[in-house]
C-alpha cells in the first residue's frame, strides 16, 4: 500500500514499512500553483515522465498536470478529493480541444476517430475479451470505463486512437503526439504511424518505405525542422513525401493543414469491397494538389486511373469468392488480404502478385 502525506512543504511517501521524504521539486518551467503541488509529489515518483513534460511546448506555455487532468466536481469517473483536487486519469481530446479547437474538430470527423467502430462488432470482443483488449484495441481503441479514478474493467490502460473516453469524447491525441512530450516532431515522424500501419493486412508503412517516395526517407527530411508550427511544401525543404505530408500538411501556400486524415482519400480500401468515400471527387482533387508539387498532371491522372482499375479488380475477386454461406472469419481473412493489396498499390510499394492471383481462383 502506498500513502502520500498532504503536507505541502515536506511530503513523504510510504511503501510497505519504508518511509521516504520527497525532495521539493524545482521546475524548469513556470507552473500554476495547482501543477506545482502535483509536481512536488509526482516528480520524485515519476522522474522520466516529468522530464519529458519539462521539455514540451506545454511546459513552456504554463500548461501542466492540473490543467490537463483536472476533473469536474462530482464526476463519478474521476478521483474526487485527491489532496483537495478532483483529477481524471484519462486525458481526452475534448480536454485538448479546449485549447486546440480547430485540431479537435478536424480529428473528430476523421477515420482515426471512427477506428473503434471498425472492430466493435468482432466476435472476439464477446468470446475472448482479454485477447480483444490486448490486440485489436491497442490501435483501434476501446470503450474506457473508469470509476473513482481507477479502471472499472480491463479496458484501461488503452492508447488506441479511436478510444471512447469516460467524458464521451472519441480519440486519443497522445497516440500520435506522445504522452507528456506533446511533440510535433513525434507526430510527424512516419515511425509513429508505423505503430499501427505496419502489419500484414495494413502494410502502408512497408509499402511507402519500399516506394520511390519512401526511399532514403531519413535523408529526405534531415534539413526540415519538424518542430515548426506550420510546415508547407512550398516553403520548407521537404523533398519526399511521408505520411503527414500527403495526409495532413498544407499542400500549397493557400491551403491549411488538417487533422482529418481522411480528408484527401477517395477510396475506402479497408472494406471487403472497396467503395468511394463521400464527396470523393473533391477529396481526390485535394490530394492531387499535394502530388502536383512534384509531378505533372498527366502523371498524377494516370496514377489514379491505374489505382481505380486495380481496386475494381479486387472487388471482382470479392464478388467471386464470397457467398451468403461463407463463414465470418473466412470473409475477414479475404478482406484483410484484399486491403493489403490495395494499400500496397495505393502507396506505390511492392505487392505480392502471386498471392492476389491465388485469391482470384
Amino acid at each position: 500500500m502506498t500513502m502520500v502525506s498532504s503536507a505541502f512543504a515536506q511530503q513523504t511517501i510510504t511503501i510497505g514499512t519504508e518511509t521516504k521524504v520527497l525532495k521539493p521539486y524545482s521546475a524548469f518551467a513556470v507552473t500554476t500553483d495547482e501543477t506545482a503541488r502535483c509536481l512536488n509529489c509526482h516528480a520524485s515518483r515519476m522522474p522520466k515522465l516529468v522530464e519529458g513534460w519539462e521539455h514540451s511546448a506545454h511546459a513552456k506555455n504554463g500548461v501542466g498536470c492540473y490543467e490537463c487532468h483536472k476533473a469536474e466536481k462530482g464526476d463519478p469517473t474521476s478521483k474526487q478529493g485527491h489532496f483537495s483536487f478532483n483529477v481524471q486519469l484519462v486525458v481526452s481530446p475534448a480536454r485538448c480541444g479546449s485549447c486546440h479547437q480547430e485540431q479537435y474538430e478536424g480529428f473528430a470527423i476523421s477515420g482515426h476517430a471512427t477506428a473503434f467502430d471498425t472492430i466493435k462488432f468482432l466476435p472476439m470482443r464477446e468470446s475472448n475479451p482479454e485477447l480483444f483488449e490486448t490486440s485489436c484495441t491497442t490501435c483501434h481503441g476501446s470503450v474506457v470505463n473508469m470509476k473513482k479514478g481507477k479502471a472499472a474493467d480491463g479496458s484501461w490502460p488503452n492508447m488506441g486512437i479511436g478510444r471512447i473516453n469516460p467524458d464521451g469524447s472519441i480519440g486519443n491525441c497522445a497516440s500520435c503526439h506522445g504522452y507528456h512530450t506533446d511533440s510535433l516532431a513525434i507526430a510527424r515522424n512516419p515511425e509513429t504511424c508505423a505503430k499501427c500501419h505496419k502489419s500484414d493486412f495494413n502494410p502502408a508503412y512497408q509499402a511507402w518505405s519500399m516506394s520511390a517516395h519512401g526511399s532514403a526517407k531519413n535523408k529526405a527530411i534531415e534539413d526540415v525542422d519538424l518542430t515548426k508550427k506550420h510546415l508547407n511544401l512550398s516553403d520548407d525543404a521537404i523533398m519526399k513525401p511521408n505520411c503527414q505530408v500527403c495526409h495532413m500538411q498544407a499542400s500549397t501556400k493557400h491551403t491549411k493543414a488538417t487533422h482529418n486524415i481522411t480528408e484527401r482519400l477517395s477510396w475506402k480500401l479497408a472494406n471487403l469491397k472497396a467503395v468511394h468515400t463521400d464527396d470523393w471527387g473533391t477529396k481526390r482533387l485535394e490530394m492531387q494538389k499535394t502530388c502536383r508539387n512534384c509531378h505533372a498532371s498527366t502523371q498524377v491522372d494516370q496514377y489514379y486511373r491505374k489505382l481505380d482499375a486495380a481496386v475494381v479488380a479486387t472487388n471482382h475477386i470479392a464478388d467471386k469468392k464470397i457467398t451468403p454461406e461463407t463463414p465470418f472469419w473466412q470473409k475477414l481473412s479475404l478482406q484483410n488480404s484484399l486491403m493489403a493489396f490495395r494499400v500496397g498499390i495505393a502507396m506505390l510499394g511492392s505487392v505480392d502478385p502471386l498471392k492476389i492471383e491465388e485469391l482470384s481462383h
